[in-house]
């Protein structure tokens, strides 16, 4: 685990306090609120000094201050209770990296009444708070340090933006959680440091009841505004989180709200449905609202056929997922899908025709027999629910919700039986919240609605997937175990930003959710008939991302326009999709720039057991490859310890002699081979879409790692659990299925004194050198900056399991010898050879 990055708290006795960062001030405030009344004018003043106190919480130990605030004036505030709210700041000896702030109402308060409601003409009255505690000032505490910047998170399938934080605004239901940092350790693309401290400000509890606020002369969290009672004993809790990096600083802040709440993070190998590629009929599919050319015939017609399609491919889809068309609403769908409410969540008969009365879903999944995702709506207030079953429903025009969410969904998903449902889709949650005025005006009910419905399908062995998601949304379902991914972008529509998953993944997977991507077209193809007729330009940069993003696969191609082999790169031959350890985000050094949510530099990561951690690298505009673009620069010079850190070997396995002097770059679309020095400025060449792709892997020993490099995470370690060198040899583990070819490659660098059989003075690494390049026996001349290979090797699987191969470094070949050789042979610093993936390359 990284080392925890210190918080410093200092209260003084009227309520002012400073917060440090890693040694250093970095915020200070002094106001606080109840309603209209604040300390900032005396109107709410405190009842007795700052009391001290121990406890112990589900963090541990913690040392806290409590600061009980009154009404401070005559007439209608004498009347009130003594005190209104208790303020609490919690410290943790066993964890430095973290404050607690508590508000704590003893007696309730009726924040709507004469004495709390703030003037409807005055700026306090547009504020999403009613509460205020914390309250920091815009500026830092330092007056001398840097100007400090914030991220923050708003919108539906909430995204990340990047202002100065005098700048940084609340939005309905987002801005939050907030991120701050200090520019000094961001200062440039160049300069952006992976060790700078940043500091993450949330709701901690009941996020939905929560919010955070700023104002002309403050910043941060009470309780939603449109809330005007508070029961008595309502305690609402607030997180200060420290890190290193926007990256490692959100982690961090997530591995916080995760441990509060004892939600693991989501396994993206859960069950069938998150492992594997899926057939989606979602918004921007062929089969959204379409059953293509022939649009007489039912989805019970067409998707049979769609099914057979698939298996002729061989494309070997795991799960399906059907979309709103299939049940009835109380309106018309509108273009991009909404419209009206579902009145019953059943087949429509028109849909899927059945002789038995609701049978349509059990015929059509004794078809398929896939796991199935299926998606819902907000429920309408003249449901079937609600005219024909005992649960009462807060109602409004549009939509309704359960009073006992816990009682409704508990019945609701014991309803399926037969459908092959695994996965149930909640979209439209913003229209949810705000359309039913009961989930606003009371504290509790929104978090109420989001629990009852996950706790509901955790009983009934499924899974929930958020869409149309607010922030709040988000942090809601950090404390819901069933509550597995949401979706990280808009839906798909051709020439839009919705591939765009970094900056929604970052809070997604913080939260401990796998951050969807959505479906996409695979192909050029364009797709008469369809939903969307395409042509989708860029398919390859649409699974890549989906790969990348960690949960679901989600081709929506029409017959006769999949692309299999694209689809296939994804894959294993079972369909189980071979994923990084984690999804893909951008990079520290997005946050130093002008516009970082222009900046689509994302990275993640395999760490394989024995070996170390191989980073992907995706660039949707191509520019120079650098240490410190990818937050390794301090690893040069560092020493061995802090590339074992790096690199991932406390996961295990040998211990590299000396830190090595280089990473191998391998160019996923171009196949160049390169190393990457300390102070390297490496160009990493466009693929075909434009877009650039590269595998970054730890020389080790002379050897570079870099697994099945014609699939999309070719380290998986779903693919690859082990790989060790030991005397000069790569040993992998792989993991097979019956009748598959799995070609494994490495980058491997002769040691010196010798490269090849060449003599190599002084320094190996960069002397350029005669030596030769060997196909077929035939020796070419080159001048290389050292003999970097790579080498393959096919292994064929007669049965389903696990195999160990052994790859031999290269050894030169006599001109004369002609046969087959399993080497490539180039330059470190510059390589480039497109034929390379069109060869047969086997070990000698």
């Amino acid at each position: 685990a990284a080392p925890v990055v210190p918080l410093s708290l200092r209260v003084e006795p009227d309520g002012a306090f400073t917060l440090g960062i890693d040694g250093l001030p970095l915020l200070s405030g002094d106001e606080y609120r109840v309603g209209r009344l604040s300390s900032f004018d005396g109107s709410l003043v405190l009842l007795a000094p700052p009391a001290r106190s121990v406890g112990w919480d589900v963090f541990g130990p913690y040392e806290a201050v409590s600061l009980s605030w009154t009404a401070g004036g005559h007439g209608a505030l004498s009347s009130m209770p003594g005190e209104l709210m208790r303020c609490t700041f919690r410290t943790y000896p066993w964890d430095a990296g973290q404050v607690v702030v508590e508000q704590f109402f003893p007696s309730g308060l009726d924040l709507a009444s004469a004495a709390l409601a703030p003037s409807a003409d005055t700026p306090d009255a547009a504020l999403p708070t009613s509460t205020l505690c914390p309250g920091f000032r815009r500026g830092p505490a330092d007056p001398a340090a840097n100007e400090l910047r914030s991220i923050s998170y708003h919108g539906l399938f909430p995204q990340p933006r990047t202002t100065p934080l005098g700048a940084y605004a609340h939005s309905h239901q987002g801005g939050s959680p907030l991120a701050v940092y200090n520019t000094s350790g961001f200062d440039s693309a160049e300069t952006a440091s992976a060790d700078a401290p940043v500091l993450v400000f949330s709701q901690l509890s009941s996020p939905k009841a929560g919010h955070l606020a700023g104002a002309a002369r403050f910043f941060g969290g009470g309780l939603k505004a449109t809330a005007p009672i508070v029961p008595a004993g309502w305690r609402q809790l607030f997180l200060l989180s420290a890190g290193r990096g926007v990256n490692g600083g959100f982690m961090a802040w997530g591995d916080r709200m995760l441990a509060f709440s004892r939600k693991p993070r989501a396994d993206m190998y859960r069950d069938v449905t998150h492992s594997s590629i899926g057939f989606w009929t979602d918004n921007g599919g062929y089969y959204h609202y379409s059953t293509g050319l022939d649009k007489s015939a039912s989805y019970l017609e067409i998707l049979p056929r769609v099914l057979a399609y698939h298996a002729a491919l061989g494309v070997p889809f795991r799960h399906w997922q059907f979309d709103s068309w299939f049940y009835p609403k109380d309106g018309d769908v509108l273009p991009g899908g909404g419209g009206g409410a579902v009145t019953n969540w059943t087949s429509l008969g028109a849909v899927f025709p059945s002789s038995r009365p609701g049978g349509g879903m059990a015929d059509i999944q004794s078809i398929l027999r896939m796991p199935m995702v299926m998606h819902n709506r907000q429920w309408s207030s003249r449901s079937d629910y609600i005219r024909n079953l005992p649960f009462e429903w807060y109602t409004s025009e549009c939509c309704a919700v359960p009073k006992d969410p816990a009682a409704f969904f508990d019945w609701f998903f014991k309803q399926q039986e037969g459908w092959g449902l695994t996965m149930y889709e909640q979209d439209w949650m913003n229209k949810e919240y705000d359309g039913v005025k009961a989930l606003q005006y009371n504290l509790s009910l929104a978090d109420q609605w989001l629990a009852g419905m996950a706790e509901g399908a955790q009983r009934s062995g499924r899974s929930v997937q958020y869409c149309m998601p607010y922030a709040h949304d988000l942090l809601s379902g950090a404390a819901l175990s069933a509550v597995t991914n949401a979706r990280a972008t808009g839906d798909y529509h051709i020439g839009s930003s919705q591939w765009a998953v970094g900056g929604g993944a970052m809070l997604i997977w913080a939260l401990g959710m796998l951050p969807f991507k959505d479906g996409f077209y695979s192909s050029t193809d364009i797709q008469p008939g369809g939903q969307n007729e395409g042509p989708e330009l860029r398919p390859d940069r649409e699974i890549l991302m989906a790969v990348l993003s960690t949960a679901m696969v989600a081709p929506m191609d029409g017959i006769g326009h999949l692309n299999a082999s694209r689809v296939l790169a994804a894959c294993r031959a079972d369909g189980f999709v071979l994923k990084p350890d984690a999804p893909a985000t951008p990079v520290d050094a997005c946050f130093g720039r002008a516009a970082p949510e222009l900046c689509h530099i994302y990275t993640t990561s395999s760490t394989v057991l024995g070996f170390g951690r191989v980073m992907y690298v995706f660039m949707d505009q191509p520019e120079p490859l650098t240490p410190a673009l990818l937050g390794m620069r301090a690893l040069y010079g560092a020493g061995e310890e802090a590339f074992k850190l790096w690199v991932g070997q406390p996961h295990g396995g040998p211990v590299p002699r000396t830190a090595p002097p280089a990473h191998v770059v391998y160019n996923w679309y171009t196949h160049a081979l390169s190393l990457l020095h300390p102070n390297d400025d490496q160009p990493l060449g466009a693929g075909y879409e434009g877009h650039a792709y590269a595998l970054v892997s730890p020389l080790v020993d002379g050897w570079a790692f870099l697994g099945q490099v014609d699939k999309y995470a070719p380290a998986s370690r779903l693919r690859f659990p082990r790989v060790t060198i030991a005397g000069g040899r790569l040993i992998a583990s792989i993991v097979g299925i019956q009748g598959e070819l799995v070609r494994v490659c490495a980058a491997h660098v002769a040691p010196a004194p010798t490269a090849l059989g060449v003599p190599i003075t002084d320094k190996a690494w960069l002397a350029a050198k005669q030596v030769g390049s060997y196909r077929d026996g035939m020796m070419m001349p080159m001048t290389l900056d050292c003999a970097l290979s790579l080498v393959c090797e096919d292994v064929q699987f007669a049965a389903t399991g696990t195999l160990e191969v052994i790859v031999e470094a290269p050894q030169p070949v006599a001109a004369a010898a002609r046969r087959a050789v399993t080497f490539v042979t180039a330059g470190c610093m510059r390589f480039s050879n497109s034929r390379i993936m069109n060869e047969t390359l086997r070990s000698p």
